[in-house]
């Protein structure tokens, strides 16, 4: 999936997607030649236990290190 149809799917912003690639929490499987991001199922799984622990308020320095 590529950045806006998983931001409008999980309901946050494609520059949040785009910080969380920059920081390395969640880096998509594949860029393609012309730089778009596509992300897979296991991404997917992966940001929402990023988002389940964001709800929880654990910050993103301790969730990159989990």
């Amino acid at each position: 999936m590529k950045v806006k149809e998983v931001a409008d799917l999980v309901g946050i912003s494609v520059r949040t997607l785009h910080y969380y690639d920059e920081i390395g929490l969640l880096t998509p499987d594949t860029v393609t030649e012309s730089g778009y991001r596509l992300y897979s199922d296991d991404n997917l799984e992966l940001l929402q236990q990023i988002l389940f622990f964001r709800e929880m308020g654990l910050p993103l320095k301790k969730l990159k290190r989990l």
